[in-house]
């Protein structure tokens, strides 16, 4: 199909967040959530997961091969994240070694148990893959990785194909610009701008901008960070993504050393001027380093769902809480600890 930002149906919808090759928690959360094991759900319900499906987690392979199934069987819709993006550029990256069929060591120490894949393997993964859209959209609700932008319908709908070649596409566009003005290819102005000015980097990725402390994530130092552009998000309709490792418990949060973007914010609290932004990644992708270091999971991670329109947090240990939006005054005159407890 031809990427784009694709419909979706009306009646109810559980959005599920960054899996990260946890199959254990997803197939915990879709029992939580009601589902039976063939996917349907007695009232009708459907799943939309939000991206980055894989890496890091034990089986990726088995995420990717149950999601695939609830997809062609109608019960489900899917996404690309960044992950999956850079498996169909051929991007070798911190935590998808297993798709290369090779064994991830950490820096922190140990090793990831993970199942490998191979040749077919790898074939059937990037087909599924490029069958995906970047984002998803109707009257009262969006979905989308990482950001969505004013503009990122319109600059989708430019460039039909795959999200692999809208993405070269696009590239290209950049660098005949960057040569124009002069700007050497290896600056940080021309990354910022292959970043920024990629609709397909900015639904999978987000937006950036630089930063003055450099900092170490995903296997490689960082010299730009991520922006929280939905304090700027002022559309009626709700926004879900994932991607920017909220944390559950505030000592406690997994953001892998950069700049933590929910301070002051519990993590049932939506997000945004209009109170109908929310970030559905809580770090889930934290626990292969918990088990590869033979650390007990203590759950300040969680692989999370959100059931549509109720607005009900569902996490893969079984809590559940309802979303605090802003404009809910008597929830707005309570200190964050006092919400979170």
């Amino acid at each position: 199909m031809g990427v784009q930002i694709a419909p979706l149906p009306d009646g109810p919808l559980d959005l599920v967040g960054d899996i990260h090759g946890e199959i254990d928690a997803l197939e915990r959360l879709l029992a939580l959530l009601g589902y039976r094991p063939d996917g349907s759900h007695p009232e009708g319900r459907r799943l939309v997961f939000l991206g980055d499906l894989v890496d890091r987690g034990s089986d990726s392979i088995a995420v990717v091969a149950l999601v695939r199934e609830l997809v062609r069987s109608g019960h489900a819709f899917c996404l690309l994240g960044n992950h999956e993006l850079n498996l169909l550029l051929g991007k070798r990256r911190e935590g998808n070694e297993w798709f290369w069929g090779e064994i991830q060591e950490l820096r922190e120490g140990g090793r990831i148990v993970q199942n490998l894949a191979d040749e077919p393997t790898r074939a059937w993964i990037l087909d599924f893959l490029r069958e995906l859209p970047l984002g998803f959209e109707r009257a009262d609700l969006r979905a989308v990785h990482a950001a969505w932008t004013p503009s990122l319908k319109a600059k989708l709908s430019l460039v039909p194909g795959p999200a692999d070649a809208v993405f070269h596409e696009y590239q290209k566009r950049i660098e005949v610009s960057l040569r124009r003005e002069g700007i050497h290819p290896k600056s940080q102005t021309a990354d910022l701008r292959r970043q920024n000015l990629n609709p397909v980097c900015l639904a999978t990725s987000g937006i950036e901008r630089l930063t003055l402390e450099p900092f170490w994530a995903g296997g490689r130092l960082r010299r730009v960070e991520r922006v929280a552009w939905w304090e700027d998000y002022r559309e009626p309709q709700t926004v879900v993504f994932g991607h920017y490792w909220r944390a559950l418990s505030e000592p406690e949060r997994p953001v892998k050393g950069r700049p933590y973007l929910f301070r002051d914010r519990a993590p049932e609290d939506a997000l945004g001027p209009l109170g109908n932004a929310l970030c559905m990644d809580f770090s889930v992708g934290v626990r292969n380093i918990e088990r590869a270091q033979g650390r007990a999971c203590r759950f300040d991670n969680a692989l999370a769902g959100l059931r549509f329109p109720e607005m009900e947090l569902v996490f893969d240990h079984g809590d559940a809480r309802r979303v605090v939006q802003p404009l809910d005054q008597a929830s707005l005159s309570l200190p964050v600890s006092a919400r979170a407890s």
